[in-house]
């Protein structure tokens, strides 16, 4: 049984859930292969806030909130890289009796920890913490040099390995008039999203090392990021292969090579329709 099945089991077996709920997030997570607590999310069902007292109940690991109060000493930080922080969503909290105090949202980050405790010679203790509040402490600590601008930023970003469809792409659209970034790799690209917040994200599925199925998981972990749109780049144009990139939630689909009369047409759709759920969520708030 995997531990997917467990951690919804545990939730029934707690009264947080239904059985009906459980069948029904099973279901979509066989479908679009997100963590299952995200599924439950998704579903109105349960929170992140949930998710995490539940972890701690299940392996026994105090929480963490608030992550970086007190100023996390420099030293500290210099532990872990932050390349290393991102592709494992993992933050520095401090040191204690020849101890590496960790924050994780995955308590079985085994091979992350592993790393860390070879790198470092300290035995590695983990701390549990929502995946939105160990982005926020990256943000702040290790992309600090870069402010973010939400209502002035207009970005949109390119993740493409293959640097002649990345650059042509790139400035197909800012002839167009848009401003583009781009990245080769998804640890560079997981940086940009977090440092510049772009409107629109198009992602190679076929990157080398973390691939885009991989960085999509990561942007749909937290809430800084999963509302962002995401359009799947792809060289297997196949049917099935759209599906599944449809299914995981992928806003849409795009096979290579482009035409780009109707790339652009599908650039705007998404911006448009982004803005759209932007508008009617600030109407329901009000």
């Amino acid at each position: 049984m995997n531990n997917r099945k467990r951690f919804g089991e545990l939730l029934l077996e707690m009264g947080v859930i239904s059985e009906n709920d459980l069948v029904t997030a099973l279901s979509r997570q066989r479908v679009s292969k997100k963590p299952l607590g995200q599924v439950f999310e998704e579903l109105g069902v349960i929170c992140d806030q949930d998710i995490l007292r539940i972890l701690a109940q299940q392996f026994n690991l105090q929480k963490v909130e608030e992550i970086g109060r007190p100023p996390v000493p420099k030293e500290v930080l210099e532990l872990i890289d932050g390349d290393m922080a991102l592709e494992n969503l993992i933050f520095p909290l401090g040191i204690g009796n020849g101890k590496l105090l960790i924050a994780t949202s995955d308590p079985l980050a085994f091979s992350a920890m592993d790393e860390l405790a070879f790198r470092t010679g300290l035995q590695v203790e983990p701390y549990l913490a929502t995946p939105t509040e160990i982005i926020r402490a990256i943000r702040k600590y290790y992309l600090q040099d870069t402010e973010v601008h939400d209502n002035q930023n207009q970005t949109l970003l390119v993740i493409d390995d293959q640097q002649p469809y990345r650059e042509a792409l790139c400035n197909h659209m800012q002839k167009e008039g848009y401003s583009v970034m781009q990245a080769e790799s998804g640890t560079d690209a997981l940086k940009l999203v977090l440092s510049r917040a772009p409107k629109l994200i198009m992602l190679e599925m076929g990157l080398r090392g973390m691939d885009g199925k991989d960085v999509f998981r990561t942007l749909q972990t937290n809430s800084l990021t999963r509302q962002i749109p995401v359009i799947a780049l792809s060289s297997r144009a196949y049917p099935e292969e759209e599906a599944k990139c449809l299914d995981m939630g992928f806003f849409d689909f795009i096979a290579k090579p482009y035409n780009y009369i109707r790339f652009m047409a599908r650039v705007r759709r998404a911006l448009c329709f982004h803005r759209a759920c932007r508008a009617d969520s600030l109407d329901g708030a009000q």
